[in-house]
C-alpha cells in the first residue's frame, strides 16, 4: 500500500515536471511565433527631415514654372507623409505616399488603393506592371477611374543640377475616365528617372492629353537633396 502511494506520488511529480517543461517551452517560443505572425514594417530608408528640391519648367514654352521642396514630416509602417512648399509662396500642402512612392492622397484627391505612379521593387530592365485605381476629389466630389501601365525602359546615368545618378527610366501611361462622363477621357504620359541612391526621382516629365490633344507638358528636375543633420 505504501509502495502504491509512493508510486502515485512519483507519477504526480513526473507529470508536474513534464507540464512545467512544456509550459516553459511554450512561453519561450510564444514571442517568436507572435513576431512571425506580425507584418514586418516597411523599410524604405526614408527618414524624417529628408528633402528634395526641384525646378519645374513648362516644356511647351520653355519658361520656368516654379521651384518646390518636398520634405518628409512623418514615417510610419504604411505611409510617408511629406510637406510640399513653393519658393516665394506662403503655405504648404501635404502629400501622403506609401513606401514605394505611390500617392495615397494629397490636399484635394484621395486614391484607392493609391495612384499607381510609384515604383515596384525589385527594379529590373524590362519589368512592367499595371494598376487599376479609383480617385475622388474631396472638394468637388468628382470621381475617376484610372488604368496605369508602367515599364522600366532603360538604366541610365543622368546628370541633373543636384549631381549625377544611376537611374531607372520608367515610362508610365495613364488613361483616366470621369465616372460622371465616361466618354470624355484624359491621358497622361509620364517619364521618371528614379535614383536608388537617394530613393527618389531626380527627373520627371509629364504630358497631359484631353481627347488626344496635348494640353500640358512640363518637367521637374532635382536641384538639391539633403537630410536632417
Amino acid at each position: 500500500m505504501t509502495r502504491s502511494r509512493a508510486s502515485q506520488a512519483d507519477a504526480s511529480r513526473y507529470m508536474a515536471a513534464i507540464g512545467a517543461i512544456l509550459l516553459f517551452g511554450f512561453v519561450a517560443l510564444s514571442p517568436n511565433v507572435l513576431t512571425a505572425q506580425s507584418p514586418a514594417p516597411a523599410d524604405s530608408g526614408v527618414q524624417v527631415g529628408d528633402h528634395w528640391t526641384f525646378d519645374s519648367r513648362d516644356e511647351i514654352t520653355g519658361l520656368p514654372r516654379d521651384t518646390f521642396t518636398r520634405a518628409v514630416t512623418e514615417v510610419s509602417p504604411n505611409e510617408i507623409v511629406t510637406r510640399q512648399s513653393f519658393r516665394g509662396k506662403s503655405g504648404f500642402s501635404i502629400i501622403v505616399y506609401d513606401h514605394n512612392w505611390n500617392r495615397i492622397e494629397n490636399s484635394t484627391i484621395k486614391f484607392k488603393p493609391n495612384d499607381g505612379q510609384g515604383i515596384r521593387p525589385p527594379l529590373a530592365l524590362g519589368k512592367d506592371w499595371r494598376s487599376e485605381i479609383e480617385a475622388r476629389n474631396t472638394q468637388t466630389g468628382s470621381s475617376f477611374k484610372d488604368t496605369v501601365v508602367s515599364k522600366i525602359v532603360a538604366q541610365e546615368m543622368l546628370m541633373v543640377p543636384a549631381g549625377t545618378y544611376e537611374t531607372f527610366k520608367i515610362e508610365t501611361r495613364i488613361r483616366e475616365l470621369n465616372t460622371a462622363n465616361p466618354s470624355r477621357s484624359t491621358e497622361f504620359e509620364n517619364v521618371g528617372w528614379y535614383a536608388p541612391l537617394i530613393n527618389f526621382w531626380v527627373r520627371r516629365t509629364f504630358v497631359t492629353k484631353i481627347q488626344k490633344r496635348t494640353t500640358e507638358s512640363y518637367s521637374d528636375e532635382l536641384v538639391d537633396f539633403g537630410r536632417k543633420p
